[in-house]
């Protein structure tokens, strides 16, 4: 058994890489594994969903400098938490009908969520985590981590949506 320090500290790089990778599940990667039932039951089609990402690309441009700043002046897990809490609140909106324009709307409010609020303290804590001497051991199990956690969130949403549409608990066959 670890010491309960060094236990800690394994806890809190794997917060930080499941927090990292599971807040862009509802602007990203909802789209991009189930992108054809998310347009359908949208109504949108591949443009408007490119405009929508648009509206977060420009969004998180813009809040990536200000974001570092707000790293440094508030506490870092606040503002990841914080963060986390109001992108799951956007995932309540998302299941509200959105209009094109409200998606839009959603959409810039998950640039600010994601970006201003979680992507900088997210580096901060991380960097922090690595201490003066293993940076790069940091930051490589973020990214990492961040990956195997991604495929292991797909390839559970594929098997729950196979489910749902097969009503059935076969997966293969």
């Amino acid at each position: 058994m670890l010491p309960p320090n060094k236990t800690k500290h394994i806890l809190a790089i794997v917060l930080l890489i499941l927090s990292g990778e599971i807040i862009f599940s509802l602007p990203f990667y909802l789209t991009r594994y189930f992108r054809p039932t998310f347009l359908e039951s949208m109504s949108l089609t591949n443009t408007e969903m490119g405009d929508i990402f648009a509206v977060y690309g420009i969004t998180a441009a813009l809040a990536y400098l200000p974001g570092g700043v707000i790293a440094d002046r508030f506490n870092p897990k606040l503002l990841m938490g914080t963060s986390l809490i109001l992108t799951g609140l956007g995932g309540v909106a998302l299941l509200c009908n959105p209009t094109i324009t409200d998606l839009k709307m959603l959409y810039g409010f998950w640039g600010i969520t994601t970006i201003l609020l979680f992507w900088c303290p997210l580096i901060k804590l991380t960097r922090l985590w690595g201490g003066a001497q293993s940076q790069g051991i940091a930051f490589g199990l973020l990214d990492g981590g961040r990956g195997i956690v991604a495929a292991m969130c797909a390839s559970i949403g594929v098997m729950i949506l196979h489910v749902v549409n097969n009503k059935g608990f076969f997966i293969f066959g």
